[in-house]
């Protein structure tokens, strides 16, 4: 997901769009007609291959179509991205709309870094952040937001198995652990300081359901005997991973598609939108497990606080429309993604048959909540591995 644009940015994407305003998606897959138009330059701190597919075949698109806007579209990495941010002047960003990681974000907000205040300051220019749930907006990795993003997707992670080799998979991981020599050497996980923030997820699960209490502060954590009794569960769990542990997730794939590796638990979007596309066995599956990550590597969007009134008023309307049900229900149906808004109620029944309704992901979600703890297993993971 990294690349060069000086140093930092690895590819810009330039494309023209244009004409009307779509709230409830009438017109929104209808042929252009161009006229002229702000642009409104993006960078995309969060998506992998699919979903920057998504933005250039679908979304920017759309936007021209129903906004008349030009889209000016960068992969980037995060934290470079918040070191930029700290040198750009009142009216001169190098970019006017954020689309970020979870983690960039809360770092973002915990640094300092000067973002607008969306909710529910701009619930006139941005009408669609009304359906969003407050309880997601409220705060993302334990850090407060103070209405400076808005959530575009909701990733959910689950227990990813080939059916081929894996015909009955477990249902807890405490089964999971209890079966690992069954498994052993087919036990995918992305390596826990990788950019992808998959093996995060893994681990921090794993150490939830092996008793570690996220809400309690790292420091005391780090004195508590769960804390070393599941990390040693962990160390153990480990003996049993496929090897070399995967720096990517491009990477983990590949070891699916050799038969390396049998099963995982990772992000439910991306896996099967990958087997849809080929990139993952066709026998690949879904379920969840006892304990599941929602939101490891939610997106979210926002606006750096430098930008002239003109382009906040462009950046808004396209948060609008990101956020509008067309948009949202057809990432849903194309995805895999789950709306960052109350939008999933409106999706027709056949998404259901391939993953599970929101509500009934989440009753077994957990959301990463201590920043501090995800930055200790970021940067100390891969010790405990053997």
């Amino acid at each position: 997901m990294k690349g060069t644009r000086g140093s930092v940015f690895r590819r810009v994407v330039m494309v023209a769009i244009s004409a009307g305003v779509v709230v409830t998606g009438v017109a929104v897959w209808g042929s252009p007609s161009y006229s002229q138009a702000p642009v409104v330059t993006v960078v995309d701190t969060v998506s992998g291959p699919n979903f920057q597919a998504f933005w250039k075949t679908v979304l920017i698109p759309a936007i021209k179509r129903n906004l008349g806007m030009d889209v000016s579209y960068t992969v980037g990495s995060g934290p470079t991205l918040q070191l930029q941010m700290s040198t750009w002047k009142p009216g001169h960003p190098e970019f006017t709309l954020l689309f970020l990681k979870g983690l960039d974000l809360s770092n973002m907000i915990r640094s300092g870094v000067a973002l607008e205040t969306l909710y529910p300051a701009r619930e006139r220019e941005i009408p669609n952040e009304k359906m969003e749930p407050k309880r997601f907006l409220a705060s993302n990795n334990g850090v407060p937001l103070q209405g400076k993003g808005l959530i575009f997707w909701r990733a959910q992670f689950d227990l990813i198995y080939n059916a081929k080799f894996v015909k009955t998979p477990p249902k807890t991981w405490k089964e999971f652990y209890a079966r690992r020599r069954e498994f052993k050497g087919h036990i995918g996980l992305i390596r826990p300081d990788a950019s992808s923030g998959g093996g995060r997820a893994f681990i921090y699960s794993f150490l939830t359901a092996f008793g570690v209490d996220f809400s309690k502060p790292l420091d005391e954590l780090e004195r508590s005997p769960a804390w070393r009794q599941a990390w040693d569960k962990f160390s153990e769990f480990s003996r049993y991973f496929a090897q070399p542990i995967a720096s990517s997730p491009p990477v983990m794939f590949h070891q699916f598609q050799t038969e390396q590796v049998w099963l995982t638990d990772y992000a439910q979007d991306y896996s099967l939108w990958s087997a849809a596309q080929g990139q993952l066995p066709p026998t690949t599956r879904a379920a969840p497990l006892d304990v599941n990550v929602v939101g490891a590597s939610n997106a979210w969007l926002a606006v750096p606080a430098v930008d002239t009134p003109a382009q906040k008023a462009a950046a808004y309307r396209v948060i609008n429309f990101l956020l509008s049900p067309a948009i949202q229900i057809k990432m849903l149906e194309t995805m895999y993604e789950y709306p960052g808004t109350s939008a999933w109620r409106q999706a027709p029944k056949e998404v259901w048959t391939k993953i599970p309704p929101v509500d009934i992901a989440e009753a077994h979600g957990i959301r990463m909540t201590n920043l501090d703890a995800i930055t200790y297993i970021q940067k100390h993971g891969m010790d405990y591995i053997r």
